[in-house]
């Protein structure tokens, strides 16, 4: 158990490494936010999110983040900054945490395995990539909103569970995760792009794909049909760093 003179020493650090990180970004600006920094085994590997007010700013990392350097830490506050204030802008930080999370899938373990799955990556993998990409973490998602998603963190593929009986549909989507995996993404001036012009490009050269996307409208429809829409209380604004 922490003493309280540990999460004071905690309170500060986290204090200053959030000025700091203000600091590269706004240095003709003072930094007159009260923050918390903390981790948590909820997120996803690198992912992080920020509440904030105009006199408070509360971070949540991945506990992925616990061991992480200092430069690059900086690197990922300031990347939620310029959401927070709408900026756009890059430092030697951003730059050293955007290099940081597109190589993190050398060191991500795998531990996510599915024979539905790794037979659809294997399929896509031969057929439009040389049987060159490296296996990744697979598993399937359950929303009906999001059909296919790719973290780079924990370098994985979900799949969403609807297209488990459509073997078509599925490799269309496999194959829109896997550029993910290819291309990573691009940034400038604090704002990031994850489907560049070669993206799009090889994602249309896939066979049919003006068919294959209007059948996912189709499936995509029916789900919500079927399903009533949630109501949710107003929350306060929050900025996440999660990657599809």
């Amino acid at each position: 158990m922490e003493t309280s003179s540990e999460i004071s020493s905690y309170k500060k650090e986290s204090q200053e490494l959030a000025e700091k990180a203000f600091n590269g970004l706004f240095p003709e600006k003072n930094f007159n936010y009260i923050v918390s920094i903390s981790y948590s085994g909820k997120f996803s590997d690198y992912n992080a999110n920020v509440k904030f007010s105009k006199t408070w700013m509360q971070f949540k990392l991945s506990k992925k983040w616990v061991l992480v350097s200092e430069e690059i830490k900086i690197g990922l506050l300031q990347s939620l900054m310029l959401k927070i204030f709408k900026v756009k802008k890059s430092t030697l930080n951003t730059d050293l945490y955007n290099k940081f999370l597109k190589n993190a899938h050398i060191s991500a373990e795998k531990t996510k395995k599915d024979e539905v799955l790794e037979s659809s990556f294997r399929r896509i993998n031969e057929k439009f990539f040389n049987g060159m990409m490296d296996m990744t973490n697979l598993e399937w998602n359950k929303s009906s909103n999001v059909l296919g998603r790719y973290e780079y963190g924990s370098d994985t593929i979900m799949i969403s569970k609807i297209l488990e009986d459509d073997y078509e549909l599925m490799d269309y989507v496999m194959h829109h995760e896997m550029l993910h995996k290819k291309f990573k993404f691009k940034e400038k001036n604090g704002r990031t792009l994850h489907h560049s012009s070669e993206f799009r490009k090889e994602e249309k050269a896939y066979p049919d794909s003006e068919m294959l996307e209007a059948r996912l409208k189709r499936v995509i429809s029916t789900h919500k049909s079927l399903s009533k829409p949630a109501s949710f209380p107003k929350r306060k604004r929050r900025f996440s760093l999660k990657f599809w």
